[in-house]
């Protein structure tokens, strides 16, 4: 940015040519958040994660049983671009602005995210370059991208909080740094209501940890979503041996893998590749996989 007085920390004056001002800005912003990520790689890597961590705390399985966001109140939505907000500024670790969400290098930039279709933004973003971000837990899809706000990319219209979506000429000019991209699905937004039932239908802790790799085999599962099944003290001990359900699992020929440790088995087997804090179950069909798994103590 220049060196020009502005009419606010951060603010880019309007002008015939701010298109192409909003270009260089823009830009900047970029550079400087994948600066604070150390990389556009880790960028890439993280983000995904950090809006799944974001939604799980809202929805907050362990303590509400709950399971999608479906089931969330409509204030807890709005709480949801608040936690956005924070897990984004804090990983990035970029200070809070003094009039927006978030101070870069210097800009003041606001963070906006929706699981609809457009933003809401308020008045003192405008001149503001804006981070925009947006979910949708139904096909596991996020965007994040970057605009500045002006005028002529807002909607007439005004909420009573005198917010204004964005207009459709105004979703054009959005920088995607990603677009549609995969992030970790919840897996309970796809269980239909019977198996869903099925699972929820058993006694809390070692029970509903077997009955969710039983029914749910072949796909990674979260260490979160154990513990939406299992919300006890030392819920991770559900899944061990020596009473958990790896060892009623085992019992019937179903090996329950874990990310951390069982990595090269997990991808010897060709089941889908599992991070640190993930597991998956599987039954094997053929004698020579039954005797690898056997012979390794993973199934009896």
């Amino acid at each position: 940015m220049t060196s020009e007085s502005t009419p606010s920390a951060g603010t880019v004056p309007s002008s015939s040519n701010s298109f192409t001002d909003d270009s260089v800005l823009v830009a900047r912003i970029e550079a400087e958040l994948l600066k604070s990520a150390k990389g556009s790689e880790r960028f890439k890597q993280q983000i995904p994660l950090l809006l799944r961590k974001a939604i799980d705390e809202v929805i907050d399985a362990p303590r509400t049983g709950r399971f999608t966001i479906d089931e969330i109140e409509k204030t807890e939505k709005t709480y949801l671009g608040t936690k956005v907000e924070i897990f984004l500024r804090s990983w990035l670790r970029l200070p809070k602005g003094k009039i927006l969400d978030l101070s870069i290098n210097g800009i003041e930039a606001d963070i906006k995210n929706t699981m609809g279709s457009n933003w809401m933004i308020p008045a003192e973003a405008l001149g503001h370059p804006c981070i925009l971000v947006k979910t949708d837990e139904k096909l596991s899809r996020f965007s994040i991208g970057i605009l500045v706000i002006r005028s002529e990319h807002l909607c007439a219209g005004k909420n009573r909080d005198g917010k204004q979506s964005i207009s459709a000429n105004g979703r054009k000019r959005i920088h995607w740094l990603m677009k549609d991209e995969v992030y970790p699905e919840n897996i309970w937004t796809g269980f239909t209501s019977e198996l869903r039932q099925g699972i929820t239908s058993r006694p809390p802790g070692t029970k509903r940890v077997d009955a969710l790799f039983r029914f749910v085999q072949g796909k990674p599962i979260s260490r979160a979503h154990v513990l939406a099944v299992a919300p006890q003290k030392d819920a991770m001990k559900r899944l061990r041996k020596n009473g958990g359900a790896r060892d009623s699992l085992a019992e019937d020929g179903i090996a329950l893998l874990s990310g951390n440790y069982d990595k090269d088995l997990i991808a010897k087997l060709k089941l889908p590749l599992c991070k640190k804090d993930e597991f998956i179950s599987y039954q094997p069909t053929g004698e020579v996989e039954k005797s690898e798994l056997r012979s390794l103590g993973r199934i009896r």
